[in-house]
């Protein structure tokens, strides 16, 4: 009899050995492919599932978990949800589940719809301060580029009036030469005729 009970302790702690190995929560995160939070969700809820079991089975020392932790994380991966997990866990080793109902965040991602509305909503936001920047920007060139049209417009009317200004003078100045050359012939003529007719007497 004491033989037997001898058998199922050596049993008891060989199945118990064979998880030797620790892992930290980042080997945790690389093996299982998913956030520090997650792990410790998953953790949890392996815990509870094998709530008659001592905490040091999965988590023998502060911030380091056994290989049999690791095994039953994965096996709670395989699983739909929490709850299918739990129950097969119970089911396995003829236990009653507990009553406490088990949170499935830790197999279903938490969604961030409010934080990403916000992100796109502070994106149109500066997209449109943006477009309203450069449409200013077009307008005040536009409005710069006429300005100066109407400035070289109005320069080369100046201009304009300058040069025919200019060729009136001149047509003028012209004009006074062959007057006056024509006064000049007209005195040496009339010089000319009245030497003559003093002559003559």
């Amino acid at each position: 009899m004491y033989q037997d009970f001898h058998d199922i302790d050596a049993i008891e702690v060989q199945d118990t050995e064979q998880y030797t190995a620790h892992y930290t929560v980042d080997d945790l995160t690389t093996l299982l492919k998913v956030k520090r939070r997650q792990v410790f969700n998953l953790v949890k809820t392996v815990k509870q599932a094998y709530f008659w079991e001592p905490e040091a089975v999965f988590n023998p020392s502060l911030g380091k978990y056994s290989e049999r932790c690791l095994v039953e994380l994965r096996r709670l991966q395989s699983c739909k949800n929490a709850t299918e997990y739990i129950a097969l866990v119970a089911r396995e080793n003829q236990k009653p589940q507990q009553a406490n109902k088990i949170s499935t965040s830790a197999l279903v991602p938490t969604r961030h719809t409010e934080a990403l509305e916000t992100k796109l909503a502070t994106i149109q936001k500066n997209t449109t301060a943006l477009n309203v920047s450069v449409q200013d920007r077009i307008a005040t060139i536009k409005d710069r580029i006429a300005t100066e049209a109407s400035r070289t417009k109005n320069n080369q009317s100046v201009l304009d009036e300058l040069e025919a200004q200019q060729a009136i003078a001149r047509g003028m100045e012209k004009g006074l030469k062959i007057f006056e050359l024509e006064q000049q012939a007209a005195a040496a003529i009339l010089e000319q005729l009245t030497l003559e007719k003093l002559q003559q007497g």
